[in-house]
């Protein structure tokens, strides 16, 4: 059985294999390492609030913090943005040169569907 450490670093994994269909990077061994750093207890909490809001709200889709192992650990706090392990990497979310201001396009974010995180869960559970 998968510890919530690895379906969290799935996830992650997942989320990048599509975000890199449109040439985006999204994250990299640093970030698993980073998740792979938190308590299991910590990924277990944070894994099944992405979890439940994936499978409880048809809403629960494109590139927000309710889908973001990093937000969530931070309780989607914007003054958490700038203690965010994933930010101090890839520059801060709010950022248009950061990481997520590259790839957050209207079509990325168009494509991550409730149906697509659906089936990311269905592929680690």
């Amino acid at each position: 059985m998968m510890t919530y450490k690895e379906k969290l670093v799935k996830f992650v994994k997942l989320k990048k294999e599509h975000i890199e269909k449109f040439g985006f990077v999204y994250a990299d061994h640093r970030d698993y390492n980073d998740i792979r750093s938190w308590t299991e207890k910590r990924c277990k909490k944070i894994y099944k609030s992405i979890v439940e809001g994936i499978t409880s709200h048809d809403e629960y889709s494109g590139l927000y913090n309710t889908t973001c192992p990093w937000c969530v650990y931070n309780e989607h706090e914007d003054d958490q943005c700038l203690l965010c392990n994933y930010g101090k990497r890839h520059g801060e979310c709010n950022e248009e040169d950061s990481l997520y201001g590259k790839y957050v396009t209207k079509e990325v974010r168009g494509s991550l569907t409730n149906e697509v995180y659906r089936d990311m869960i269905n592929k680690i559970d």
